[in-house]
């Protein structure tokens, strides 16, 4: 385990100087740059700043390949370089915001799991029955709406209807707890159902391949109560494909949690992207697209560890 685990952290370094390549080149390829954003602010105030002057302003008068260089080597020793327009550096702005989207991603995965779980196993206990039908409907329904379509209408609807609005400045769940969870829940559960959609067909077809193994008709021919079967027998059984499904879910909730924290006014790193994206202020793009990238990859590597724990035949070597 040991020796898998080494080599599975040693990968990310390759795969991260990848992403950090496809997204330095993909900021300088999209329509506009920072340099007209400052161009145009100076005009705004009255003042005239040649194009020249303001690339060597914001250091972007180098090649792309020094500048690529630079930021790489300051990434190295932790540093993420500074805001070009908020003049502070980028690691200080999503420290500040960081916690906001761990709270959204850890409440929506629970809220994920909490969904998912009980109703595939449901359906797999009871399989083809009007409930059954009804549950699989629905998750398709789910995996197939738009995330902002669903937030719009949570934000939208229950206002009109119950004069139910969701809190949209923030709270910090050490300052107010009830207030904080009014303004999380709703959003993390937007994005959970999105998430819950495929995640019940797939416990469902899983736990219902696994219930067809001889060892489980043993288990229910001893007279075992049905939910030791579909929990100690079936359903850890067939957690291997699902783990890589949940696993796989991560990136779907950071890009969801992009959309919600914009709906819903969490000042988290999804909301400074898109605010950064606007402004083409490169370092805060590529130091949230750096977080995100490290996130997926370390929760990818546990649930490959995790599935040592769930199948000991497993073999990681």
């Amino acid at each position: 385990m040991a020796k898998y685990t080494l080599k599975r952290v040693l990968l990310l370094i390759p795969t991260m100087f990848l992403v950090c390549v496809i997204v330095f080149v993909l900021m300088r390829m999209i329509p506009g740059s920072a340099v007209d954003q400052v161009v145009y602010n100076y005009s705004q105030s009255g003042i005239t700043i040649t194009y020249e002057e303001a690339e060597a302003k914001l250091g972007l008068d180098k090649p792309a390949v020094v500048q690529f260089g630079i930021w790489i080597s300051d990434l190295l020793k932790g540093d993420m370089g500074d805001s070009l327009f908020k003049g502070e550096p980028v690691w200080h702005l999503l420290k500040r915001q960081l916690p906001v989207s761990i709270e959204l991603g850890v409440l929506t995965f629970i809220l994920t799991l909490i969904i998912s779980i009980p109703l595939g196993l449901f359906c797999a206990a009871h399989p083809d029955t009007i409930t059954d039908n009804i549950v699989r409907t629905l998750s398709v329904v789910l995996s197939s709406l738009p995330i902002f379509w669903i937030g719009t209408m949570v934000l939208v609807y229950p206002a009109i209807w119950w004069g139910f609005t969701i809190p949209l400045t923030y709270t910090p769940i050490s300052a107010d707890f009830a207030l904080n969870m009014k303004m999380f829940l709703v959003p993390a559960a937007v994005n959970a159902v999105t998430q819950a959609g495929m995640n019940i067909r797939a416990v469902r077809t899983m736990t219902l391949e696994v219930m067809r193994q001889d060892y489980v008709r043993t288990a229910w021919a001893k007279g075992a109560r049905e939910a030791r079967v579909m929990f100690f027998h079936a359903f850890r059984n067939a957690l291997i494909p699902v783990i890589t499904l949940f696993g796989g879910s991560v990136a779907g909730i950071i890009g969801g949690s992009v959309v919600i924290e914009n709906m819903f006014n969490l000042p988290g790193i999804g909301q400074q992207m898109v605010s950064a994206l606007s402004g083409r202020d490169y370092p805060i793009v590529q130091g949230c697209t750096v977080v995100f990238a490290i996130f997926v990859m370390v929760v990818n590597l546990i649930v490959d560890i995790a599935y040592k724990w769930c199948d000991p035949r497993v073999n990681l070597e």
